[in-house]
C-alpha cells in the first residue's frame, strides 16, 4: 500500500513510528500531514532512497528494517527528549540548525541541546567526528566550557548540523551518556522494574536539570531516588509536577516538561501520540 498525504490510520501511525527511528520526530497521530511529507523526505536522504514524499512499500521496508537507536529508552522515548528540546523537525530546521544561545548561564547550544558549556575540545570532536569539520570546530572552540554570550553565537554562525546528524549524535553519544548519569541516582532505570516510558521521563529530567541531588531546589529528585529504593512507583509522578513550584513565574516551557514526565511516567508513549 502507497501511502501518501492525506492518508490516515494504523498503517500511518506504523509509518510514522518507523519514522522515529530515523530521528524525524514526528507524532505518532495516524495523519499523513505536511510534517510527515516532510519527514519522508528527509528520511530518503537519509536512507539513499531519492522520491517524492510518498511512502511505497520499498520506503515502509527500509524504515521498518531501520533499528532502534537507543533502545533502553526506545525510539519514542528519544523522540519524547528531542521534542522537549527542539519542538519538531521543521522548528529544529528553522531555530536550531545553527548554534544558538538559551537563557543564561547556557553555553552555546547545537544539535539536541548539546551544551558547548560543559565540553573541551577534546570532548566536542569525539561526540562529533564525522559531523562537524575541523573549520567547524575551530569556530566552535571558544565558546567551550564558559556561559554563552551573543557574540560567541555570532562568531560560530556559520556552523549548520542537519537534523539527521543531530540525532544520530544525540543516540550515539549523548543519550548514552546520560543514561548512564540516570542511572547512578536512579539505579531502577537500569533493570526491569520501570517500562521504557518511565526510564524516558527520568532520562529526561537528568538530560535537562543534571544529577546533582543537593539543596531546595532538588529535593523532588532527592524524594524520587526514596520512592524508587521503596518500590513506590505510583507516587513518583507527582513529584515531577511538584518541580513546577520553581519555574511557575519564569519558565513556562519547563512546566510544561516536568508535567509532560509526570504524564508519561502516569501513561505512558501512546498518551502523548509518541507510540
Amino acid at each position: 500500500m502507497v501511502l501518501r498525504q492525506g492518508s490516515q490510520g494504523e498503517d500511518v501511525k506504523e509509518l510514522q513510528r518507523g519514522l522515529n527511528k530515523l530521528g524525524e520526530l514526528v507524532l505518532v497521530d495516524g495523519d499523513f500531514g505536511p510534517g510527515t511529507a516532510r519527514a519522508v523526505s528527509a528520511a530518503r536522504v537519509t536512507l539513499g532512497m531519492p522520491g517524492p514524499p510518498i511512502a511505497d512499500d520499498a520506503f515502509q521496508a527500509a524504515v521498518e528494517a531501520f533499528p532502534d537507536p537507543f533502545p533502553p529508552i526506545t525510539a519514542a522515548g528519544m523522540t519524547f527528549i528531542a521534542r522537549e528540546e527542539v519542538s519538531d523537525g521543521t522548528t529544529y530546521r528553522r531555530r536550531f540548525q545553527r548554534p544558538c544561545l538559551p537563557p543564561p548561564p547556557s553555553g552555546i547550544t547545537i544539535g539536541i541541546g548539546y551544551d558547548c558549556r560543559f565540553v573541551d575540545r577534546t570532548q566536542l570532536e569525539a561526540d562529533w567526528q564525522g559531523v562537524l569539520a575541523p573549520e567547524a570546530i575551530a569556530l566552535l572552540e571558544p565558546a567551550l566550557g564558559i556561559p554563552g554570550t551573543l557574540a560567541l553565537c555570532s562568531q560560530s554562525a556559520d556552523v549548520s548540523i542537519t537534523l539527521a546528524d543531530a540525532m544520530r549524535v544525540f543516540a550515539t553519544r549523548s543519550l548514552p551518556k546520560y543514561f548512564e548519569m540516570t542511572r547512578r541516582i536512579y539505579p531502577a532505570v537500569g533493570d526491569q522494574t520501570l517500562n521504557a516510558a518511565q526510564r524516558t521521563a527520568l532520562v529526561s529530567l537528568v538530560y535537562n536539570r543534571g544529577a546533582d541531588l543537593e539543596g531546595d531546589r532538588r529535593r523532588e529528585m532527592r524524594t524520587i531516588q526514596t520512592l524508587l529504593l521503596n518500590g513506590q512507583l505510583d507516587d513518583v509522578a507527582a513529584q515531577f509536577e511538584s518541580m513546577t513550584r520553581l519555574w511557575r513565574d519564569v519558565a513556562p516551557g519547563l512546566v510544561r516538561r516536568r508535567r509532560a514526565e509526570a504524564r508519561l511516567w502516569r501513561s505512558g508513549f501512546r498518551a502523548l501520540q509518541l507510540d
